[in-house]
């Protein structure tokens, strides 16, 4: 169980970091910098829900090698497989829902001027 959780953060890390690159590499091949306002909601989606999901799945890790380390002789009763899968789909499950939060909030928001970011990342700043 000490390498479920850390393959759960490998899994993240790589979606966090190819969160950019499908509108990166159409940038490339059109030279259009302009991101329009539905993909730039789904690319602050993504990246705050990988972001706090990540953040999570860290806690449970910080957890699960606290029990191995203070301990080591009931590790395995106290992080059962279906204790580390409950804290990797409730990581995954508050991530997305938070996330979704707060992009909700974020569209709340009145916008004014083009509804296209000249950025191929969507940076909340530039949003608003």
């Amino acid at each position: 169980p000490m390498y479920f959780l850390l393959s759960h953060l490998a899994v993240i890390d790589m979606s966090f970091a190819s969160n950019n690159v499908p509108k990166m590499l159409a940038n490339l091949v059109t030279q259009n910098r302009a991101i329009s306002f539905v993909p730039c909601t789904m690319q602050t989606f993504l990246y705050i829900a990988f972001a706090l999901t990540e953040c999570l799945i860290l806690v449970a890790m910080s957890y699960d090698r606290y029990v191995a380390i203070c301990h080591p002789l009931q590790y395995t009763v106290i992080m059962s497989w279906r204790v580390c899968t409950v804290l990797a789909a409730t990581s995954w499950l508050c991530g997305f829902v938070l996330a979704l939060i707060h992009v909700i909030l974020l569209l709340r928001l009145p916008f004014c001027g083009p509804r296209e970011v000249n950025h191929f990342f969507c940076e909340l700043l530039s949003v608003l």
